[in-house]
């Protein structure tokens, strides 16, 4: 007999057993039924297991009713029982395999390898003493910060996290307000990730503080308003490169060059002023390069699984994410800053001179008399390298930035005036650059500079340095802008998304945006739906402040949102729902229903929550299974 499926033990126990009782009970008088010789131990080839177990079933309740519907009735508890162990199971394997991610925390041995590597190369290094410097960091920056003056702890930024807080104070300072961070306390500093590649090791902190935010004016001194009081957690990344050594009481923190022991000063360019080494490279000590919010961090996931990292990696060896990112960052704060002038000088030598010129015309429609639009409040979530493209003459990168912000009005003398609510606009911003040009090891860290002569881009509105004239803005030496387009649901690949390693291409409050303006399509998020969401956000740790900006977002006439553009995209956006509602190992009534009206909303059916559900689960157990042993 040939069986087209494999039968579990327990189907084969019920056949031997069916087969058994079957000899007794379906036995005719004199034995007629081998009337015309023995039959032919085979079949046509177009049975299975299971047809054969009902096909016996149904004659056997049929011909001895009181064997056969006992029987069913045991089969079926037996299968239920059997049933719920084996969705137990696979719910609880997913759930441990996706805890470390849910949790935020690297998996500890690989953890433990990545210090030893580090450890193995620079035998002074401790975590304690990391754990230190970042506390101290973490307090002179939010000093820094509220006297506007980052002079002090220039030496260990990197170049994206100096623009980023150079032009928030900048606009600040041009509104006659100061945000102050007092009564700061660190509660508490844990290492939560640590990786390592050719280029750099990092390492990733989790520091809980406690703070009161407030607005107060520049010039009086009187305060505006407060923002906030209470404890927040960021996550803060460090960087240095594999050959850097741990020097005692000689560090960028400490004020002390690594290099020449010298007291720091820096130059215009990054460099110690006594040795002129670019100690803001990487070369020599940890640079802070990014701080990340606690709803948007999550442990590293491998880049080999970036559309074209691999075919980059090989023909620019020196390639490495951190530089992209740093540089995407660069450029996204130098965009907020064309907006709050007015005029496209800020982005003019980094990106492209067709860019400059459309974000010059973009903005000229955005004024109105004495006052032009700005962003509010800008903050950014996400930096992620989503695709790399060579091509023959320009290669290229897609980097989304997922930031918020509020449509504004500011006039010349400094006078804003807010025009709507605070929204969440992911973009990817396309990067470009030369074919066959390779990235510079010692200036990787320094996106703000000329890559020939290491000068900041400052001074006059040209795309070329102003120090050595060399071209900055046609992709000759460095990434540069060349587009900004809104995410599409299109990117949306529910392959790619992954609980389990941590690997997703786009974030959990991206999916709840795509989600919501589907249902909303029609005019209206009633009470109940606007619960549910609240419910499905609460689950998944997203803030009932960015819950709040994501239906702000979606009810903009104007928001340029994931919404999916037909079923096919509809679909990878439920899978892709369905895979990060699995994460906790579950899905309870409120997630399924919210996915159901979902569902509805983009023209699929209810059935189609179950049948998802039940295919990414056994997808995701598949996954599990290979990480909890």
């Amino acid at each position: 007999m040939h069986f087209r499926k494999k039968l579990s033990p327990l189907a084969v126990f019920l056949l031997i057993l069916l087969i058994s009782t079957a000899g007794v009970a379906f036995a005719r008088a004199g034995g007629g039924q081998s009337y015309g010789g023995s039959r032919s131990g085979g079949s046509s080839g177009g049975g299975d297991g299971l047809g054969i177990l009902i096909y016996f079933l149904i004659r056997l309740c049929i011909e001895q009713p009181c064997i056969g519907i006992p029987l069913v009735i045991v089969i079926i508890i037996v299968s239920i029982i059997v049933k719920r162990k084996n969705l137990k199971k696979q719910y609880s394997t997913i759930q441990k395999a996706g805890n470390r991610n849910l949790n935020q925390i690297q998996d500890p041995v690989a953890t433990r390898t990545a210090l030893a590597g580090i450890k193995s190369r620079d035998p002074a290094f401790t975590t304690s003493s990391l754990i230190e410097k970042t506390k101290t960091a973490f307090l002179e920056i939010q000093q820094a910060w509220s006297d506007q003056d980052l002079s002090k702890v220039r030496r260990f930024i990197s170049d994206g996290v100096n623009e980023r807080f150079t032009i928030q104070i900048e606009m600040q300072k041009k509104q006659n307000i100061r945000n102050r961070m007092s009564d700061v306390q660190v509660l508490g500093t844990d290492i939560v990730s640590i990786e390592s590649d050719a280029h750099f090791d990092s390492i990733h902190l989790k520091i809980t503080a406690k703070a009161k935010d407030s607005d107060e004016n520049l010039a009086t001194g009187k305060k505006i308003r407060d923002n906030f009081s209470g404890t927040f957690v960021e996550y803060w990344s460090f960087l240095r490169k594999p050959g850097a050594h741990t020097l005692a009481g000689k560090g960028l923190v400490e004020g002390v060059c690594p290099n020449c022991s010298a007291p720091l000063k820096l130059s215009d360019t990054g460099s110690c002023s006594y040795c002129d080494a670019v100690i803001t490279s990487g070369e020599y000590d940890w640079v802070l390069t990014e701080i990340t919010q606690s709803v948007e961090w999550s442990t590293a996931s491998n880049p080999s699984k970036i559309p074209g990292y691999t075919g980059m990696i090989a023909a620019d060896p020196g390639f490495n994410l951190q530089t992209v990112e740093d540089t995407a960052s660069v450029i996204f704060w130098r965009y907020i800053r064309s907006y709050f002038d007015g005029r496209a000088d800020s982005v003019k030598k980094l990106a492209t001179e067709a860019y400059s010129d459309s974000l010059s015309e973009s903005l000229e429609k955005t004024t109105d008399g004495t006052s032009h639009l700005f962003f509010a409040e800008a903050a950014v979530g996400a930096v992620e390298v989503q695709g790399i493209t060579e091509g023959v003459d320009f290669d290229r990168i897609q980097v989304l930035i997922k930031w918020s912000a509020s449509n504004s009005w500011i006039d010349n003398d400094g006078k804003s005036k807010r025009g709507g609510p605070k929204t969440i606009r992911p973009q990817i911003f396309t990067l470009l650059r030369k074919h066959g040009i390779k990235t510079l090891a010692a200036t990787q860290l320094n996106s703000a500079h000329c890559p020939g002569c290491g000068a900041p881009y400052t001074g006059s509105d040209s795309g070329s340095c102003d120090y050595c004239g060399r071209p900055l803005n046609d992709g000759s030496g460095a990434w540069v802008l060349e587009s900004i387009d809104p995410f599409s649901s299109s990117r949306i690949n529910a392959a790619g998304f992954s609980p389990i390693s941590g690997a997703a291409t786009v974030s959990s409050d991206i999916l709840l945006m795509a989600m919501a303006s589907t249902m909303y399509a029609d005019g209206v998020l009633d009470d109940k739906e606007t619960a549910m969401l609240d419910s499905f956000a609460t689950q998944h740790g997203i803030s009932s402040q960015q819950l709040t900006a994501i239906i702000n977002t979606v009810k903009q006439p104007d928001a340029q949102l994931p919404r999916p553009a037909n079923t096919g995209e509809a679909m990878e956006v439920l899978k892709a729902m369905v895979r990060m509602s699995l994460a906790d190992g579950r899905i309870d009534d409120s997630e399924k229903t919210l996915l159901e009206n979902y569902a509805v909303s983009s023209g699929l059916s209810k059935n189609a929550v179950s049948s998802t559900i039940a295919r990414q689960r056994r997808s995701l157990y598949k996954e599990a299974k290979k990480v909890v042993k």
